[in-house]
């Protein structure tokens, strides 16, 4: 046998292995993607930047609206930005501790809330 055939490669194993490395990246991609293709979708508005720090958006909205059937005025805009600058180099469990720390409560039908938290959610409410 000749040098030239011991060193050429079979195509049937080459084809297994580029066909498996596809496999792995397809699944590693769909792992990546994923979450983020399905999850849900809202609207632009003004406020994404502050609404970004909300884990559970869809509860938030709910609870937003329980807060500000209390409220009497709401301005949103006045809102995101006390909300910008609470927010502003900390994260949103840090600025709830702050308000704990602080005394600043609001209530939403019977439930006691750290005050950036209610704001926060009462903001995604009046965004949708």
């Amino acid at each position: 046998m000749s040098a030239a055939a011991r060193a050429s490669i079979a195509r049937r194993p080459l084809l297994k292995g580029l066909l498996a490395a596809a496999g792995v990246a397809a699944a590693a991609i769909a792992a990546v993607e994923g979450p983020r293709l399905f999850a849900p979708r809202y609207a632009p508005s003004p406020f994404d930047d502050v609404l970004a720090q909300l884990p559970d958006r869809e509860n938030a909205i709910r609870l937003g609206a329980a807060f500000l059937t209390s409220v009497k005025h709401f301005d949103a805009a006045a809102t995101a930005g006390l909300l910008r600058a609470r927010l502003r180099g900390h994260s949103l469990a840090a600025t709830m501790n702050d308000d704990l720390l602080e005394a600043r409560l609001s209530e939403a039908r019977g439930w006691v809330l750290p005050e950036s938290l209610a704001l926060l959610c009462a903001l995604a409410a009046r965004a949708g």
